[in-house]
């Protein structure tokens, strides 16, 4: 099979197209054929080699993908082989097969194309994990969305209208704020604009935010736990102000740290706030969790509260650019690399 193998950590040109042999399923675990790829961020971090768990190279990135089940392991009987599946993987996924836990997979409706389903996962799972489960938002709470128009920004927004919030969120240009527009953001700030603390001000008084999702970090930190509401929640599950378009500078991920200060017990306990951090990928003995809540943002799905905005495609042979241009920022929505060009090739 061909496979995108990052021969050492680095920038988007370690990856390599080569021919690699197919993954034998182990227990409990389904063989995918791979029809589409979902890019996240977590794939820029874990090709630099600062994801948590990330294997030293040579190895395949990539943790979400789309495609039909081609064999099964022991044990495993939650899928018959030709069943489309969407799914996560810690690695792999940058393939044309992945092997994966079968809790991990979860089944593509019929009336949604495998192009969709590999938009969906990471994102929605992301979203309905921060939101709904650390951040029990609630229906006329104010939430605060950073990265409004990307892969999670878009989810998010669309979940947390349909929970009955006012979705405040931040955007980089103007296109992209047109995006969370469309996705039923109430207000949308260009941060480029302006200082996106100074606008909600401006705007909630000193009533404060419920609750405030981020993936950037950095001074965003600072800035956004001091709108925070009595009771508030913040939940930070990125750090995407430490990339730039080239290569990752280290001292510039101290000086992000460095920004975003120290939160105290103490402070947490006399200001009656919260502070939530997750990463999907390193919920580690949690599959059961995941697999549950799997089944419920694919009832969402089917409902259609989840809507996955495929901003930017790529062929399998463009994962490289894929890859530079979802780490300089230049991509709105979900991005996705289609491995296989029609459902039935």
């Amino acid at each position: 099979m061909l496979a995108a193998v990052a021969e050492k950590y680095g920038g988007p040109d370690v990856l390599k197209i080569k021919s690699v042999a197919v993954p034998e399923p182990g227990d409990r675990q389904v063989l995918v054929r791979v029809h589409a790829i979902g890019l996240n961020f977590a794939d820029i971090i874990g090709r630099w080699g600062v994801y948590p768990g990330i294997p030293k190279p040579p190895f395949i990135p990539g943790i979400e993908f789309s495609g039909t089940v081609a064999a099964r392991g022991a044990g495993a009987t939650r899928f018959a082989e030709g069943e489309r599946v969407m799914g996560y993987s810690r690695v792999g996924s940058h393939a044309e097969y992945v092997s994966v836990d079968e809790r991990m997979v979860g089944a593509v409706p019929p009336s949604v194309s495998l192009d969709t389903a590999a938009a969906f996962p990471v994102a929605s799972m992301t979203a309905f994990h921060g939101l709904r489960t650390l951040g029990n938002l609630q229906s006329g709470e104010r939430v605060l969305i950073h990265a409004g128009a990307g892969g999670v920004g878009t989810a998010s927004i669309q979940l947390a209208k349909h929970l009955g919030a006012t979705v405040l969120a931040t955007v980089g240009t103007e296109e992209k704020r047109r995006l969370a527009e469309e996705q039923g953001a109430d207000f949308v700030i260009n941060y480029r604009r302006e200082d996106f603390s100074k606008v909600v001000r401006r705007m909630i008084g000193s009533s404060g935010l419920d609750l405030v999702f981020d993936s950037v970090g950095g001074p965003v930190f600072r800035k956004g736990w001091s709108l925070l509401s009595v009771m508030g929640r913040y939940v930070l599950f990125g750090l995407s102000s430490v990339s730039g378009r080239g290569r990752l500078n280290r001292l510039r991920a101290l000086r992000v740290y460095a920004q975003m200060g120290v939160v105290l017990p103490g402070i947490l306990i006399s200001s009656n706030k919260a502070i939530f951090g997750f990463n999907i990928g390193t919920l580690t003995g949690k599959e059961q969790y995941l697999a549950d809540t799997g089944s419920r943002i694919v009832d969402l799905l089917k409902q259609q509260v989840f809507r996955p905005v495929i901003g930017n495609r790529f062929r399998f042979d463009q994962i490289v650019t894929a890859h530079t241009e979802l780490q300089a920022g230049r991509t709105m929505g979900k991005v996705v690399v289609m491995v296989r060009e029609a459902e039935d090739d």
